[in-house]
């Protein structure tokens, strides 16, 4: 008797580590946490010092898993220079705001100019409804489209074209009605990111095609400063 109770036991058991054991597989779970030495990893291999404490952020001091998208985000060109010519050139460029260090053009092979250089982001959602947003100014060539993901060229086009470019004063009045719209403004502060949105704009008006509610709607979404 004693030995069949202890099998029916044995039974009741298993059925129900195999029932909890599906419920588990069987119900979404958050990635667990990286090891500190899997995120001193990741760290070393961001090429900024801006980025790796953008990582810093979002691992809470390098205690948890990061989205591998933020990561790449991270890893890309974060600087508050003005413009990129230095970049351009091979001869590197200054920091962001919260890097002071020289921009190695070499550590930074085949990346692009991106963002955070005000904060780190902590989620990419309005990241995503800003892409999908911005999928509206396709048709115009050259147009950034992922602003976090801006090629240095292109950055520079656009800086240039800025600084060549003086607007007639029916065309200032349009530039001058984005600005007071936009929340955004061209970018929140006077970087590359600036003068390029800047650029961009005074194109858009010279062409004739968009209005100043579809340059600050641009400005908006085109939003890299970070969380």
């Amino acid at each position: 008797m004693k030995i069949n109770n202890l099998a029916t036991s044995l039974s009741i058991i298993a059925v129900f580590t195999l029932v909890v054991g599906t419920l588990y597989l069987a119900t979404p779970h958050p990635a667990l946490p990286t090891t500190l030495a899997e995120n001193k990893k990741i760290y070393a291999s961001i090429p900024t010092e801006a980025g790796r404490k953008n990582f810093v952020t979002q691992s809470a001091n390098l205690s948890i898993a990061v989205d591998p998208e933020l990561v790449d985000l991270d890893s890309q060109i974060v600087s508050c220079d003005a413009n990129v010519d230095g970049m351009a050139s091979g001869t590197g460029m200054s920091g962001s705001c919260i890097d002071s260090s020289m921009i190695d053009p070499s550590k930074v092979k085949g990346k692009y100019m991106g963002g955070q250089c005000c904060s780190a982001m902590k989620n990419t959602t309005e990241y995503h409804e800003n892409l999908e947003k911005l999928l509206a100014y396709k048709n115009m060539p050259d147009i950034v489209l992922d602003p976090m993901h801006t090629p240095v060229e292109t950055a520079k086009k656009w800086i240039d074209y800025d600084k060549a470019t003086i607007l007639a004063p029916a065309e200032q009045k349009i530039f001058n009605e984005a600005y007071a719209i936009s929340k955004e403004k061209p970018c929140c502060c006077k970087c590359w990111h600036y003068y390029m949105n800047e650029g961009i704009a005074k194109k858009m008006i010279k062409d004739g095609t968009f209005s100043a509610q579809q340059i600050a709607a641009y400005w908006d979404a085109s939003d890299i400063c970070g969380a």
